[in-house]
């Protein structure tokens, strides 16, 4: 089976991508810089910040916190109808989509802000306290979701760089909150409503940003809605899969087990997923620029790039992920001696610094961007039923190790349906680097481990990267330095030429 390379409409749509592999690089090592900001180093604070108010919060309050959170993403994949996704690859390819995505969010957000609004009334008016806090996070997500389709017009618009303002207001505003959360000792319920206005002034920033966008006349009639809808309704139902999966773990695992236990689980996921959450920044950045190299029938390219950047997180992942498994004890014990039970369950989810990379940039990035929307939604569908059923079942025997292993079944199965439909299309990924990069990782865990603990944990840690990189170049040297050069195209980008810039 071929890739259809027939480009879909590109009237009205953004500047093409260069022709040259170093420019491309450049480019996306532009982009990547920006939202690595946004992703990344902005959310430094907000994490410090975290750990802070994990510690406080305790298992029992902090599961009652990642529960309201959780349901709070599941009820926004369903007012969003899928346009934050459609936005990524929509207005990629054509920006004349802006005006009415941005009407039907308006509408969409004011209505279950009313309807969340008044069910947050009715629970407070009742003392029912842990309603409300759920209750809370509806609202939470809803405003952070907005703003979130926000950002990826953005970034689809090739305007990464005006994400920042509404980041760095997001970040100051989660310091503030937790420091008088933690100083005057208030309820869980407190920082969750003050987060609903942090979200709602970060979407207010964002909508401002989008100015130039604002739906006119035209976009707010009735048939440009449904069509709008209409449109992004292979999205939505991808969104509901794609969100659920990644939060129905909390929600299922709190039917059989209690809170505290709920909030064990949750700080080794929180744990876990700082790494992934910095990567996605490329493959949030790559997007548009696959999408334009797709819908100009660019297909080698477009390969080239892909396997370009895999190497290079597959690389930085896999240390990572052994560093996560191997000083889990450690890492754990910032969040204070209840959370120890937690170290167990990084050492089995630390695996997702690498599988969770490869969902990120080969799912949500190259197959949204070759148009593979519903093939990607069934594989997550698939993870998700084998995730759900595994989280009940294994949650209850095993507790929330049970969770981490039925976390890793599924991710597994994802990453395997991923490399089927690649290979369909005459896509397949290059896996051999992944050979010698995992014998290096299991190199370093050995020098890890057994390395005596009075050496200390910085001479364990720096042993270790040695020895994974000696093993890496022994094995695949020539490879390396294509990563090398990889890199450096993209840092290249960070000082583009006015040649090289791309402008609206």
């Amino acid at each position: 089976m071929s890739l259809n390379t027939t480009p879909t409409d590109c009237s009205g749509a953004t500047p093409t991508v260069p022709s040259q592999r170093s420019a491309i690089l450049g480019m996306l090592g532009r982009n990547t810089f920006w939202l690595w900001l946004d992703m990344g180093a902005l959310r430094i604070g907000g994490l410090l910040a975290g750990f802070f108010l994990i510690r406080y919060f305790g298992p029992h309050d902090f599961g009652l916190y990642s529960t309201a959170m959780a349901v709070g993403f599941l009820v926004n994949a369903l007012s969003d109808l899928g346009l934050t996704r459609y936005t990524a690859r929509g207005v990629s390819a054509n920006h004349r989509e802006g005006p009415p995505i941005l009407a039907v969010t308006y509408l969409s957000t004011a209505i279950f802000a009313a309807l969340e609004l008044v069910a947050l009334v009715v629970a407070l008016s009742r003392g029912n306290s842990a309603a409300a806090v759920v209750i809370a996070g509806l609202l939470v997500n809803n405003f952070e979701g907005s703003a979130i389709l926000c950002s990826a017009m953005l970034n689809a618009t090739l305007r990464a760089p005006r994400i920042l303002p509404g980041s760095i207001l997001s970040t100051l505003c989660l310091i503030l909150f937790a420091s008088l959360v933690i100083l005057l000792h208030l309820p869980v319920l407190t920082f969750v409503l003050l987060s609903c206005g942090r979200s709602l002034l970060v979407f207010l920033v964002r909508l401002w940003q989008l100015r130039d966008l604002w739906p006119d006349a035209g976009a707010w009639s009735a048939t440009r809605l449904r069509q709008t809808i209409r449109s992004a309704w292979p999205y939505f139902t991808y969104n509901i899969t794609q969100v659920s999966y990644g939060r129905v773990s909390i929600v299922c695992f709190g039917l059989v087990a209690s809170q505290a236990w709920v909030g064990i689980y949750s700080a080794a996921f929180v744990l876990s997923d700082i790494y992934p959450q910095w990567s996605y920044s490329a493959s949030g950045a790559v997007l548009p620029l696959w999408t334009r190299l797709y819908e100009g029938s660019r297909i080698q390219e477009l390969v080239e790039t892909r396997e370009s950047l895999l190497d290079v997180m597959v690389l930085i992942s896999v240390p990572i992920g052994i560093g996560l498994s191997v000083f889990a004890p450690e890492i754990c014990s910032f969040l204070g001696s209840r959370y120890v039970s937690s170290a167990p369950v990084l050492r089995i989810i630390a695996y997702r610094a690498l599988l969770s990379v490869v969902d990120g940039l080969v799912g949500h990035g190259f197959l949204i961007a070759i148009n593979q929307v519903r093939k990607r939604q069934r594989s997550q569908l698939i993870a998700l039923v084998v995730l759900a059923v595994l989280t009940l079942v294994l949650g209850r025997w095993r507790g929330p190790q049970g969770v981490a292993i039925a976390l890793f079944v599924a991710d597994a199965i994802l990453i395997a349906q991923y490399y089927g439909i690649l290979s369909k299309l005459n896509l397949q990924i290059r896996s051999w680097f992944f050979v010698p990069v995992c014998a290096a990782g299991a190199c370093m865990a050995l020098v890890s481990l057994l390395l005596p603990a009075s050496f200390g944990l910085a001479t364990r840690v720096i042993a270790g990267l040695v020895a994974y990189a000696m093993v890496l170049f022994l094995l695949s040297g020539s490879r390396v330095v294509e990563v090398i050069r990889t890199v450096r195209h993209c840092v290249g980008g960070l000082a583009p030429t006015r040649a090289a810039e791309v402008t609206q």
